[in-house]
């Protein structure tokens, strides 16, 4: 499971007179939909799995937080709002360290993604 300090922004020198560079540098917010968007499901199971008899769960906007690594590994993720329990964070957590993104150059990303719970 991925931990949830994301750990301090990466201190790296980025040498831009390079003109030819192999691997892109970050990611694009339509790389992270790509990689995020199809766990979808998974994360509605995990609202799904930690709401009572009564229908008391998460609801609204959850926002993730995470530190992705070059080779396109999420490294820790912050789970917030939606009011779910420990249990719903923990599986959501669970979830975003299946993603894998596309694999790119410099230092570790940091992304925001977020989803609704009905």
């Amino acid at each position: 499971m991925l931990r949830e300090d994301l750990g301090p922004p990466p201190s790296v020198e980025l040498d831009l007179t390079q003109s030819a560079q192999s691997e892109p540098m970050g990611l694009e917010p339509g790389q992270i939909r790509r990689a995020m968007d199809p766990l979808l499901p998974r994360m509605a199971a995990c609202a799904e799995a930690t709401t009572d008899e009564s229908g008391h769960g998460p609801r609204g906007r959850v926002g993730v937080r995470l530190r992705v690594h070059g080779d396109g590994r999420p490294l820790a993720a912050r789970v917030s709002g939606g009011g779910g329990t420990a249990e719903f964070v923990t599986c959501v957590r669970r979830v975003v360290a299946s993603a894998r993104f596309d694999h790119f150059g410099g230092p570790d990303v940091f992304a925001t993604w977020g989803f609704d719970v009905d």
